[in-house]
């Protein structure tokens, strides 16, 4: 008896622990002159893989943004950290091309309930991009507030940036975005 209460229990806690790896995460944020989405998947326990798209007319011509990321996000009691990498593929006016972009998030609690804030980014360097793309910037800032388990809406600032083989620096997308996140 003792023994098959043993392995009802560890199966449990295996079931437990195969759950929450397995954690799906959609996300969707936009401003008046672009939208994006997200889905991201859990594949090990700290161990992350997403898909992406963004478009925008911002700089005043249309801009499509595709990406796949991969990213660690070892368990740290202060901050919630993942760092690691994103392909992104851009579509746009002044070029098509794309690159490995390394980078990562961090974000830390607040004195007030549920509330979080911090900041991310990723730099896509020549070395490790293609087609018209020289290099990529992209980085924000937001405040988080949670509303349920895994569920947080949140607010803040962001800034895509690319240096085309022929046509210079261009300011993809900047500006405050608003979005929500929905875990399952």
């Amino acid at each position: 008896m003792l023994k098959k209460s043993g392995y009802l229990l560890a199966s449990a806690a295996l079931l437990l622990m195969s759950h929450n790896a397995l954690a799906l995460s959609l996300s969707v944020s936009g401003h008046d002159d672009g939208f994006g989405v997200e889905a991201s998947q859990s594949i090990a326990p700290t161990l992350r893989a997403g898909v992406g798209y963004f478009t925008s007319d911002d700089s005043g011509r249309d801009v499509d943004l595709y990406s796949g990321s991969l990213m660690f996000a070892p368990y740290l009691p202060i901050v919630d950290l993942a760092v690691g990498g994103r392909y992104q593929y851009q579509d746009t006016h002044y070029g098509d091309g794309g690159g490995l972009g390394l980078g990562g998030s961090a974000f830390v609690g607040t004195p007030i309930p549920l509330t979080s804030v911090g900041a991310y980014g990723f730099y896509t360097p020549d070395g490790l991009s293609h087609g018209d793309i020289e290099k990529s910037y992209n980085y924000g800032a937001q405040a988080r507030v949670n509303l349920f388990s895994q569920t947080y809406v949140y607010g803040g600032y962001q800034y895509y940036r690319t240096k085309f083989d022929d046509r210079g620096k261009k300011t993809l997308d900047s500006g405050p975005t608003l979005g929500v996140s929905i875990g399952f």
